[in-house]
């Protein structure tokens, strides 16, 4: 019988991430043997992850959002790939934006039963390193300057709940005046000079819940996409951000889109950035410096190996 370790953070969700765990548990009786670890702080199920695989499971279940799936994706690329289990995902945050990517929605049914079945497929992940050899690895997005300070903004407020929250945090930050950086950039070798006020970087099509800055990036393609917006006014800036939410990302020449197997980054300006949507960097830590490098089919993850 497969060994499959679930990881849960207990009070997400209002307390119904537990509710799922054990309904998951009845769900796979008999044909799984599931074994239910919950998290006490922030960062503990990069830990939990990491042990779970070096004592054999067959497999890691995230139970939350893109914040708990990122956890467990971290401590599973940290292992050495023939130690390293698939990653399942229960989809139960606001976000679910790298679920959203595979194909996973929040049909407890069916993706109990993708569990059981146990079929994955290959997904490509970043590592991400600052010039103070700080590290994480991006299963999803990356986001830096403005769209990093959103999102410190979004994990300071407590409501509205869900994506009300994040829209509410771009608004809170394009108050006040949004960042000028002038980017030293090599991608793939290439090296290029770029004022920017925004700098994402992408390996699904969607981030935020309801954001699609780079909606032709692909997970298993073996590079991630980039955008790179210049400096503007607080309108334009809304209207670029209000044209994300329509998947509208036609080509006018000011928005700068590519995609890279190797990036690197230097900025004039303290950066701001996300990983996956979890807080990384803040300017008053000084980093200036990001090398992104893709690994691409990194990853193993449970899902329909017949989804787009």
């Amino acid at each position: 019988m497969r060994r499959l370790t679930a990881i849960l953070n207990p009070q997400a969700d209002r307390g119904r991430t537990a509710l799922l765990a054990d309904s998951l548990r009845q769900a796979l009786a008999g044909r799984v043997e599931l074994q239910l670890l919950k998290t006490t702080r922030r960062g503990e199920a990069v830990e939990l992850a990491a042990q779970a695989a070096r004592d054999g499971c067959d497999g890691v279940v995230a139970i939350g959002g893109d914040g708990t799936v990122h956890e467990v994706a971290n401590g599973l690329l940290a292992l050495p790939a023939e130690q390293r289990p698939p990653l399942g995902i229960i989809p139960a945050g606001s976000g679910n934006d790298f679920a959203f990517a595979l194909g996973i929605d929040k049909d407890f049914e069916r993706n109990a039963k993708l569990l059981a079945h146990g079929a994955t497929r290959a997904v490509d992940a970043a590592l991400v390193e600052t010039g103070t050899c700080r590290r994480r690895y991006s299963i999803n997005n990356l986001g830096a300057l403005l769209e990093g300070q959103i999102n410190l903004a979004s994990h300071e407020l407590q409501w509205p709940r869900g994506s009300g929250l994040y829209l509410r945090a771009v608004l809170q930050t394009l108050w006040r005046r949004p960042p000028l950086a002038k980017l030293q950039l090599t991608v793939d070798g290439v090296e290029r000079m770029r004022e920017s006020a925004i700098l994402s970087i992408s390996n699904g099509c969607r981030s935020g819940g309801r954001f699609y800055l780079t909606p032709s990036a692909q997970i298993d393609d073996g590079r991630f996409d980039y955008l790179i917006a210049p400096p503007a006014s607080r309108l334009r800036l809304v209207w670029e951000i209000y044209k994300s939410l329509r998947r509208d990302r036609t080509q006018d020449g000011w928005i700068e889109q590519g995609e890279f197997a190797t990036m690197t980054v230097r900025s004039d300006i303290p950066l701001a950035a996300h990983v996956d949507g979890e807080p990384w960097l803040r300017p008053e830590e000084g980093e200036h410096e990001l090398q992104v490098n893709v690994l691409p089919g990194v990853l193993q993850v449970v899902a329909n190996v017949n989804a787009d």
